[in-house]
This record gives C-alpha cells, sequence and structure tokens, in this order.
C-alpha cells in the first residue's frame, strides 16, 4: 500500500556533526545544552533526544514540567531544566506524583524567579523528605522583557535561596534579545549586565551554571566566561538569521512523500479549493500526501514546488490540509514516486529556511509545525547510495 503520510528523514551523522561544529568552537569548561522544546523543533523528541548524550550534550533544555517529564520517559541520561519558571504558593495544588518522582531522581531542574516561588519549592520539599537540596537555576531578564527576575532584584533572590535549606542554586541563565544579530549593541550590554551581576557568584561558587548564550549568540559571539551554552535551532541544521548564516552546519532532516493518485485532465479543469488553478493544456496533475496540517505553509498555494529527481513539479491549486496537488506534466512521474517536499540542502530553494523566507516568516516556525503524522525515520548512516557528491539527498 503507498503511505498516506510524509516522511520526516532524519540523519543523525549531521546531528552529530552539528554539534562537534560548536563543540570545537567553545572553550572546552563549556558545557553544551541541547534545547529539545517544541517536539525538537518539530523534528521528533522521541527520535531526536536518544541521540544526544553520546554526541557531546551535558544537558537538555525543554520549556515546560510536561515537556520535561515527556523526555524523562524517553529514559535519557542527562539532567533535563526546565526553562519556564514555576510560579507556586499555598493556595495551588501541589505538585504532580509524576513530577515528584521525576524531582526525586534528582533528574530535573527547575527555574524561579521570585522568591515565593523558591520558599515553597524548599518547603514542599522538606515536605517530600528530599534527601539532599534540590537543584533550581534563577532567570533574569537583562532586557528581554519576558520572563526573569530583574536584575536588581537578583542579589535579594540569591540571597534568599542560598538561605533555603532544601533547595540549591545551581545555575542562573539570561536570553538575549538581538541574539539573532552579530554585533548588535543590545547584545553587548545584556552580557555585560549579566557578567556583572552574577560572577561575584561565580567567585563563590566555582560549579555554578551561568548560560546566556543560545545557537546564534554562541557561534557569533565566541565568548567563554560563561560555562553553558544552550544550542536550539543550529543543533538541527537550520539558521539563526539567513542575514548572519552560520555555514558550517547542515539540515539534518528531509520531508518526502509519495505520488498516490495521478490525473489527466482536460483544457479548463479547476484545481482543488475555490479553483484558483485551471488547466490551460492537457494537464498530468499528482496528488502528494502533505498539507498544512502536516507543516507545508497554505501560503505556497500555486507558489511552491517539490522536487522528483533534478526536475521541479509545481504546486497548483491550493495546498489543502492533508494533500497539495503537483503538476507533473513535464515528468515522467508515476504513482508511488517520491518526491521531496522539503529538502535537506541548504541552498535550495525548498530548504527549510528559504521556505521560510518566502512566506516572510523564519525557520523555527515552519519547523515547529511540522506535523505529528508525519513518520520520523532515523538514519544513521549518510553515506547510502541516494545521497549526491554534494552530501545531501536527492
Amino acid at each position: 500500500m503507498i503511505e498516506q503520510h510524509g516522511t520526516l528523514e532524519i540523519y543523525a551523522a549531521r546531528l552529530r556533526a552539528n554539534i562537534q561544529t560548536f563543540r570545537s568552537r567553545l572553550a572546552p569548561h563549556v558545557a553544551l545544552g541541547a534545547t529539545v522544546k517544541a517536539n525538537a523543533y518539530g523534528h521528533g523528541l522521541e527520535q531526536i533526544a536518544p541521540l544526544l548524550p553520546n554526541a557531546g550534550i551535558s544537558w537538555l533544555c525543554v520549556y515546560s514540567i510536561d515537556e520535561a517529564v515527556a523526555v524523562a520517559a524517553l529514559e535519557t541520561s542527562l539532567p533535563i531544566l526546565v526553562l519556564a519558571p514555576v510560579v507556586m504558593a499555598p493556595e495551588y495544588p501541589d505538585l504532580s506524583p509524576q513530577l515528584d518522582t521525576l524531582l526525586q531522581s534528582r533528574r530535573m531542574r527547575l527555574t524561579v524567579t521570585d522568591k515565593q516561588s523558591a520558599s515553597y519549592l524548599s518547603s514542599y520539599w522538606l515536605r517530600r523528605g528530599g534527601k539532599v537540596p534540590l537543584p533550581i537555576h534563577i532567570q533574569v531578564d537583562t532586557g528581554l522583557t519576558r520572563q526573569g527576575v530583574a536584575l536588581e532584584q537578583l542579589p535579594a533572590l540569591i540571597n534568599h535561596v542560598r538561605a533555603l535549606s532544601a533547595v540549591r542554586l545551581e545555575g542562573i541563565f539570561m536570553h538575549f534579545s538581538h541574539a539573532d544579530q552579530p554585533g548588535h549593541s543590545a547584545n553587548q550590554a545584556q552580557l555585560a549586565a549579566f557578567v556583572h551581576a552574577t560572577m561575584a557568584e561565580r567567585q563563590r561558587d566555582p560549579q555554578l551554571l551561568l548560560h546566556a548564550h543560545n545557537s546564534g549568540g554562541a557561534w557569533h559571539d565566541g565568548f567563554n566566561a560563561l560555562n553553558m551554552v544552550r544550542l536550539g535551532i543550529a543543533l538541527y541544521g537550520l539558521q539563526p538569521s539567513l542575514a548572519a548564516p552560520i555555514t558550517s552546519i547542515t539540515p539534518i532532516a528531509r520531508l518526502t512523500a509519495p505520488i498516490m493518485a495521478i490525473h489527466t485532465c482536460a483544457v479548463g479543469v479547476g484545481v482543488g479549493y475555490g479553483h484558483t488553478f485551471v488547466t490551460a493544456r492537457i494537464s498530468r496533475l499528482g496528488v502528494v500526501p502533505v498539507g498544512y496540517a502536516d507543516g507545508y505553509p497554505r501560503m505556497l498555494s500555486n507558489r511552491g514546488f517539490v522536487m522528483l529527481g533534478s526536475g521541479r513539479l509545481p504546486v497548483v491549486g491550493r495546498v489543502s490540509m492533508d494533500q497539495m496537488v503537483v503538476d507533473i506534466t513535464d515528468s515522467q512521474a508515476g504513482v508511488g514516486d517520491i518526491v521531496t517536499v522539503i529538502s535537506d540542502d541548504p541552498s535550495s530553494p525548498i530548504g527549510l529556511d528559504n521556505l521560510a523566507q518566502q512566506c516572510d516568516t523564519i525557520g523555527y516556525e515552519l519547523a515547529t509545525r511540522l506535523g505529528s503524522r508525519l513518520e520520523r525515520k532515523i538514519i544513521s548512516d549518510p553515506a547510502c547510495s541516494d545521497i549526491a557528491d554534494d552530501g545531501f539527498m536527492r
């Protein structure tokens, strides 16, 4: 039976190579954290997370507690940092038994930004009989104006946390507001403020984790005074910014799908919802089982194309939720032939970053839209027969 879905092929060797690219650029004391929030940026948490412990990654970073629970279920060995601060108070319900078990395993690290939540975690941990202090991180707002304790309030929060008996300050972190813009004055000012606010604590506790840089910051800044970076989009071979590309990384995935059906149409036949495309010649049209529910932008209706070998097959008519139609008139395409919907070649117009640019958005958004019903398949050896001389799938 012809598959009724697209397949996201994930190349483990490229993931490892992208990590090594950053490892070789950073000082040995700088730990690498892998950000696997939002289903590993759409690539598939279940597929990506197990590859990381043996690839030079020391930490896993997620957005929420629910994501941390999902990561822990995959039995990876790495500690998990929840980046979103927890907000705790006596009137709120206690933590779930599942979360309690994860905390007892000493794998999860929670983030706080206020004294009340820190105090509640400490008292909670005492009630639960925690045998060692619960390690926590503090998030600081240096100018993103999102979440984080204000810089002027950080010393008081640090002192408060250090005075609590059942928690231990393990790390302090921030997020840049302009990390995708190398050399921006805001980056320099925010980093300087963060370093000034935290270095005394680092001298007091040399093991304290200080982290600020994401992919773009880690690559373009090269600042090694902190001791961890959080690799996100570049882990997957996508660009923090096309205006300042990291040329040494490679996309780790491509999206393919079969041609499920072929229609031979006369002149004047409308195609898809609204008949936004009408055949101007006798045409052969192929149906591909990828739509906007799978992450292919509806904006590319009548504008995009897929690849069959080296040939382009234009997308005709509106991209629907589950399918798209492509014009195969000028090809020898048949039912069951596999087309490339999103290329793993960063220079290709249908590479994910370039598709995002065509849609006036960023690769982050398109990646995280990749749908759950896509089959995600790990390809362990990239040196297989259908990879061209330049290293990209065809």
